[in-house]
């Protein structure tokens, strides 16, 4: 069968089995038939017969409706507006007859929809309501019209016409669309008045809404991306965020307190176009969030657990396309979440304790009579919160779980800023959070998981709320979180991948460092407890970090060229160095040996290469390490490098002064004090002129020869002080008693000493241009040296001697015009430079001398001493069951048998009692144990008791006595202990302490007899004083001391050359402990403290500031009277010449 030919001319367009379309739409409105509102009256009357006619009309209306609110031509608009008022305001009901309504033929037309079920007309008539709303909702003059006509769209005949659109079937969109906009218009009429109204009709105005809200967005898209119309949910949407502005807050109240309307709000949210969803999340946070007035507990049903959830799934929310500098979806509900979650009271957040658990506000108020939730004292306490802590913003515990903050980096700062507002959050996450492992591998799940945690351990610090600690295992979880344990870290430093041992690595020192900056925090409160917190967390922190002996194998077996795994590596063994000694001390590392090779390296590597900058980052490190190593040793010269370690050290920083930080400077500070190389009693540091001295000028440079003179001159004064002392008081003797005082023998540096011994061979050896150079420095070494402050007149004669020892004649080191009693008016510019760029020539840091403003005031380290008073006996006395629930090992290595121990001596019997038997039981256990040095620490604690055994049910078991035994615990634990062998030797010589001669035994065994090695003598002291301290702590505990000549020994010891002022600092805490015991009277009549203050102070030593203070403090707590009568008030007076 042949088709029928169709020809050019026709204008149907035939489908096979369609209706035939016109090209010209029968309902298309002309407009332009509406010239004055009688037109609209005409138009939109109402016609029972002509339903085809009523649609046409609506459909015009509509039209014309859209020429004003979007027309081009403001001409045109301008002229249909006031046609439009002129019929709204012709509409009105003349009477006040309720049943008279506005707009009554639009009305009935709707309402024989409803009768008829024409679903054209019942689409059309509320969408042509809805927009003539908001076009009266433009003008003021049409006010009282627009609220006329939506009281009377809410009367009950007109929501019997809405119930019909809104109960239609869930397909018929175009029937329920218009209604919802309707309803959406009405409400955001004139600023919300008719609102309250439209909530009270709510079992037909609010009917079905969560089963809008449900119906997805499936409204056909044009080629362009957009929607061809607005779907029902978005209506919805649009219709609930207006319900929720302009309700009042009951009624916001109780549309949030509908779970099955917020539930499908969100439930769809992802699907829903970006403009919807940028308009939801603003039109909650401006209604909802920021009402001051709506409750919390309103705001809190809104934003719950799944409710964050499902916003956070717009973190991955698609857009086609985005504008220019527009935010995107995912940015703004990033804001929003960042908004709610770290605010507090807006829903959410709720106030928290930080560290502290729920209810510890309660126990603080109670006092001490209340057994304390954060005592540290308690191990079951302590260990309480080891798999869940209680918290109080329950919400977003459960929310952050569910977070990914190791793929996606939106999730990673939503954790990190909610961990950061709510600290007590953080232990509680990592409790919970066990699906993941930081077991180490090569993968971009673990990376971003090591990045989370990294940042998550640089959350700064909480506030300390209350008055005593927090639970330290909350604290713990905040340092180094669950998954970061010993065992794991280890393997992570030793990985095959380098890039995974320098996460864990950086990682590890952040945590140090927060370590650092916690224990600083908390040693300021200055109170015992703190103090023990401190303590008890640094050893748990310590059993998390892996051994530095996997720190130190990893640094070893890297090579040079990775140099910021190198530098990390380095870095993180200064830290254990600095932060967790006792773990560091227990290795062994040879520093000396890396510490050369690094110092070689400077004069091999061009400067200003990241190289070179790398590479003094590890030098940094490394002499960190090497100051607080004790095995280092800074005077033996290797064979590989020309100078000793310190004068290594001395060349590079002033090579590198510019560049380099206070490391090298504070490292050659403390060596020079330790050992006197120079003197350190003027207001200026004497280093500071030594530096300056060697510092580049314009025409002077230090040659490698001056700086191997200098380094021969230091190593022999170390190796020989006692000889160059004898040397200077010699040139003292020499000089005549009217031009010499006894105030210039004290400030001179012993280096010039040396120096004017070894110049006449240097002399003979070097170079002619060599020996220039040399002059030229000591020239300038004199006369920095003059300016500081140290005595001309004995520099002026040790200048005369190397001239004489000299072969050399230079008119620069002329001997009589160089130095001189007038010398130097005005600053060298070198030492200036060097004062401006350091401190701003204020006195030193450490020492002081002479009594200018500066010196009035103390230094921390001096009022701090203040402070040490002797230990309160505890009540609760935690030692006695410590050690029980642990290990042997633990139990020594913690302190917690020395703990036992000292309860020996606790001044209630029944005290004393226990800890004799648990010394026992625990002696018994270690015997059975497998602990390696089991039998000293058995022999210790057998000689403890049958030393206790048969004074303990009279008196109680002297302080000085349980201390030494609780030190010398920790010293066995440890074979390489600097007083392990004399620790031996005290238990080997007898079985039973003779207890009034302990003190003076260790005191005439450490201060006056040779020690274990060369280097450990000043080490030895230190520890024996502070054990005099430490058992220095009753009145019946100073008058051991007073019987066996404590105090007389330690003060004629003062006068030896060798004491350091680390070592002084110590006799002086001793003398203000013993003010707190009553022993100041002692002090003064029997040991004549008074007399030795004046001598000090007379040979201008360090710390006069501080030797005011004890004077102060001894003559304020003796016993004036007596002091009185007995030096016929010569003391009084002495105080007051010392004081002023």
């Amino acid at each position: 069968m042949v088709k029928r030919t169709v020809f050019p001319d026709e204008k149907l367009i035939s489908l096979p089995n369609k209706r035939l379309k016109f090209e010209d739409d029968p309902f298309k409105a002309d407009v332009k038939l509406i010239q004055s509102f009688k037109d609209l009256r005409k138009l939109l009357a109402f016609q029972q017969d002509a339903t085809s006619a009523l649609r046409q009309n609506i459909q015009t209306f509509k039209s014309f409706l859209d020429s004003i609110l979007y027309g081009n031509e403001s001409y045109n608009r301008s002229a249909n507006l006031i046609i439009l008022q002129e019929y709204v305001q012709s509409t009105l009901p003349e009477t006040e007859d309720p049943s008279s309504v506005p707009l009554a033929d639009i009305i009935q037309t709707w309402s024989f929809a409803v009768q008829s079920n024409h679903d054209g007309l019942l689409s059309a008539v509320p969408a042509v309501l809805a927009l003539l709303l908001k076009i009266i909702s433009t003008s003021i003059d049409l006010r009282e019209c627009g609220v006329q006509l939506c009281h009377a769209l809410l009367q009950k005949e007109q929501i019997r016409l809405f119930d019909r659109g809104l109960t239609a079937n869930r397909s018929k969109e175009r029937l329920i669309s218009p209604c919802i906009r309707l309803l959406t218009e009405i409400i955001s009429f004139d600023g919300g008045s008719s609102a309250r109204k439209v909530y009270q009709q709510r079992d037909v105005t609010f009917k079905r809404l969560d089963i809008f809200l449900s119906i997805g967005n499936q409204s056909p898209l044009t080629a362009d991306g957009y929607k061809t119309r607005t779907s029902i949910r978005s209506n919805a949407l649009q219709y609930v965020l207006s319900n929720l502005r302009f309700q009042d807050q009951a009624t916001k109240g109780d549309i949030l307190s509908q779970p099955k309307l917020i539930r499908a709000i969100f439930n769809g949210i992802s699907e829903d176009p970006p403009e919807v969803i940028l308009n939801v999340l603003d039109s909650l946070k401006k209604s909802v969030i920021l009402d001051s007035s709506l409750r919390r507990k309103y705001k809190s049903m809104l934003l719950s657990e799944w409710t964050l959830s499902q916003i956070v799934r717009l973190y991955d929310y698609q857009e086609t396309m985005t504008g220019e500098g527009k935010a995107t979806v995912a940015d703004v509900a990033h804001g929003f979440l960042m908004f709610v979650c770290t605010t507090i009271d807006r829903g959410v957040l709720v106030e928290q304790n930080d560290w502290y658990p729920p209810g510890s506000e309660i126990l603080t108020k109670n006092g001490d009579n209340d057994p304390p939730l954060l005592d540290v004292e308690q191990s079951d306490i302590r260990d309480k919160y080891t798999s869940r802590v209680p918290v109080r913003n329950t919400t977003l515990a459960s929310f952050i779980q569910g977070l990914r903050p190791w793929a996606n980096s939106y999730h990673r700062m939503l954790t990190l800023a909610i961990l950061n507002t709510a600290p007590e959050l953080v232990a509680d996450y990592f409790f919970k959070k066990k699906t993941f492992s930081f077991e180490p591998k090569l993968s971009a799940t673990w990376i971003g998981y090591s990045t989370f945690l990294f940042s998550s351990v640089q959350l700064p610090l909480p506030s300390t709320r209350f008055d005593r600690p927090p639970p330290l295992s909350i604290v713990l979880e905040s340092i180094l979180p669950q998954p970061l344990n010993q065992k794991v870290l280890t393997r992570c430093i030793n990985f095959r991948a380098e890039i995974v041992s320098f996460f864990a690595a950086r990682l590890l020192i952040a945590a140090f460092q927060k370590v650092e900056r916690l224990l600083s925090l908390w040693t300021t409160r200055q109170e015992e407890r703190w103090t023990r917190a401190g303590s008890h967390l640094l050893a748990g922190f310590c059993q998390r970090c892996p051994e530095l002996k996997h720190v130190i194998a990893a640094s070893r077996s890297i090579s040079e060229d990775h140099l910021m795994l190198r530098e990390a590596l380095l870095r993180l063994i200064a830290m254990y160095y600095k932060i967790a000694p006792q773990l560091a001390l227990n290795e062994k590392f040879d520093i000396s040996s890396m510490l050369v090779n690094a110092l070689k390296q400077p004069h091999q590597t061009q400067g200003g290469t990241l190289d070179h900058s790398m590479h003094f980052l590890q030098l940094d490190h490394l002499l960190e390490i090497a100051r607080r190593s004790p095995d280092m040793s800074w005077w033996n010269k290797p064979e590989s490098i020309l100078l000793s370690p310190f004068t290594t050290v001395l060349q590079l920083h002033i090579i590198q002064m510019g560049n380099k930080g206070d490391t090298t400077q504070n490292l050659l500070r403390s060596l020079i004090r330790e050992y006197s190389i120079l003197q350190h009693e003027t207001s200026i540091l004497s280093l500071k002129a030594l530096i300056a001295s060697l510092t580049e000028s314009e025409d002077w440079t230090a040659s490698n020869a001056l700086y191997s003179f200098l380094d021969s001159c230091i190593l022999r004064l170390v190796r020989k002080p006692i000889h160059y002392r004898g040397e200077l008081e010699n040139i003292t003797k020499s000089l005549s008693a009217g031009t010499v005082s006894r105030k210039a023998e004290g400030t001179i540096s012993l280096l010039f000493v040396v120096i004017m011994e070894q110049w006449s061979f240097f002399s003979e050896v070097c170079s002619g241009a060599d020996l220039a150079n040399a002059t030229e420095w000591l020239t300038r070494y004199f006369e920095y040296s003059a300016y500081i402050g140290e005595s001309v007149t004995i520099l002026h004669t040790i200048k005369s001697r190397i001239w004489e020892y000299s072969s050399i004649s230079s008119q620069k080191f002329d001997p009589e015009g160089t130095v001189s009693l007038s010398f130097l008016t005005a600053l060298p510019k070198e030492l200036g430079q060097l004062l401006k760029e350091d401190d701003k020539c204020t006195p030193n840091d450490d020492e002081t001398g002479g009594k200018t403003n500066g010196q009035a005031s103390v230094a921390k380290s001096e009022v701090a001493l203040l402070h040490l008073k002797p230990p309160e006996e505890p009540e609760d006395h935690p030692g006695i069951g410590r050690w029980s629930n642990r290990p042997v090992l633990d139990a020594v290595e913690e302190g917690a048998v020395g703990e036992l121990v000292l309860c020996l001596s606790s001044k209630h019997e029944e005290i004393r009692k226990q800890a004799l038997i648990n010394i026992h039981i625990f002696a018994s256990k270690l015997e059975a144990s497998e602990y390696v040095e089991w039998q000293q620490l058995h022999l210790l604690l057998q000689e403890v008791m049958e030393s206790a055994k048969n004074i303990i049910a009279s008196k109680q078991f002297p302080s000085i006595a349980g201390v030494i035994a609780m030190r010398a615990v920790m010293v066995l634990n440890d074979p390489l202990h600097f007083m392990y062998s004399k620790v031996n030797k005290f238990l080997n010589k007898s079985p039973n302490w003779e207890l009034t001669k302990l003190p003076s035994y260790w005191v005439d065994k450490v201060f006056f007899h040779p020690p274990a090695d060369d280097d450990t003598h000043q080490r030895e002291i230190q520890w024996v004083i502070d054990t005099l301290i430490d058992g220095l702590r009753t009145v019946e505990d100073m008058e051991l001391y007073r019987k066996c000549n404590v105090f007389e020994r330690i003060l004629s010891f003062t006068a030896s050359p060798t004491v350091t002022l680390n070592i002084l600092e110590k006799i002086l805490h001793l003398f203000f402990r013993c003010s707190f015991v009553e022993g100041s009277s002692t002090l003064i009549t029997r040991c004549g403290l008074i007399s030795w203050v004046q001598t000090r102070l007379k040979y201008r030593g360090p710390h006069p500031a501080l030797f005011e203070i004890l004077t102060l403090r001894v003559h304020e707590t003796c016993d004036k009277n007596r002091i009185t009568e007995w030096s016929d008030g010569y003391i009084a007076r002495a105080v007051v010449d010392i004081t002023n």
